[in-house]
């Protein structure tokens, strides 16, 4: 199998990591407003190869040490035909990060994320995002004290993946959901409560409203709560809150103290101000807090193929193996 064409073979002399020496990948599907530049300085501190997938042919392909391609598509069906052909290549790292074109983070961050991931041997992980940023759920806020929290769910904007976990997700981004996948492959891979985790020690930014480019990530004709609400029922899985089951304080102790855990989400507040409308963010924030009042933190162990699809050809032969 090859790999995706890349733009200028040679390497500038300290612009980027050798693409044989790295543990670790990056994989965005970027647009003509993408923020990927940002991820690759300071190039010293950078410890991650990048492939970036452009759905738009406007973009003009990076500098040396980029694997670059256009593919035509919305976002996780061009995801979906990256893990397809290119599963040899996402095999050779240990970690695998899937990111949204509108992150703003360096390589500082992505890489100290890498780093925790593989430390902590994390199946899915993802940043923390930071209290300027636009967000679905307060739980995905950075908590202030916090070097990670394990959490019931990580959401599809900045995954991390260990490589073989991903892998074995392949089959459910060929399912033609653009939305709600991440409700899924949580309940897929979760054996302990440890499986899981927000990094807080490295925050990054969203940088545009959730739903900005919906049309481009594939919501023509249907809607975000119409894919959540059709693959939830597929699975015949619940909605369950995001909530943490503990988490490791920045001096190194563990703990899961609900009240430790509380003190630190009321730091979340300080994202509520940050842009208007306040009125949705402080209600996204309220949620939060009503479900650390009100629930534990659980998974419900999820199969393949699909509870409703169970004898479907065409999905029983699509797993690789059993999640």
């Amino acid at each position: 199998m090859e790999p995706p064409a890349s733009h200028g073979a040679a390497e500038r002399p300290g612009t980027a990591v050798s693409l044989d020496r790295s543990r670790y990948l990056l994989i965005s599907r970027i647009g003509g407003n993408s923020l990927h530049e940002q991820w690759l300085r300071p190039a010293a501190a950078r410890n991650f190869d990048v492939l970036l997938s452009s759905y738009d042919r406007s973009v003009v392909p990076p500098a040396a040490g980029v694997r670059f391609e256009y593919r035509a598509g919305a976002k996780v069906s061009g995801y979906a035909a990256i893990l397809r052909e290119h599963a040899q290549l996402i095999a050779s790292y240990d970690y695998v990060a899937l990111f949204d074109d509108d992150l703003a983070a360096d390589a500082v961050t992505i890489s100290g994320l890498f780093e925790t991931c593989a430390r902590y041997d994390l199946k899915i992980a993802q940043p923390a995002l930071d209290h300027a940023s636009f967000f679905t759920y307060a739980c995905m806020l950075e908590h202030k004290g916090f070097l990670l929290r394990y959490t019931t769910q990580v959401e599809m904007m900045c995954p991390v993946f260990r490589s073989d976990i991903l892998l074995s997700l392949a089959p459910l981004f060929e399912l033609g959901f653009e939305s709600g996948i991440d409700l899924i492959w949580s309940g897929l891979v979760h054996e302990h409560p440890r499986d899981l985790a927000v990094i807080d020690a490295y925050p990054v930014r969203h940088t545009r409203r959730v739903s900005l480019l919906k049309e481009a990530n594939g919501f023509e004709g249907t809607s975000y709560g119409r894919d959540i609400r059709s693959i939830l029922a597929l699975f015949d899985a619940p909605w369950l809150p995001c909530l943490n089951y503990g988490g490791i304080r920045r001096g190194g102790r563990s703990t899961e103290s609900r009240i430790r855990l509380a003190a630190a989400a009321a730091t979340v507040l300080l994202a509520v101000p940050r842009h208007l409308p306040m009125r949705w963010r402080l209600r996204s924030v309220a949620v939060y807090f009503n479900h650390l009042r009100r629930w534990a933190p659980r998974n419900v162990r999820l199969a393949w193929p699909p509870e409703r699809a169970r004898g479907a050809d065409s999905l029983e032969q699509s797993s690789p193996r059993v999640l």
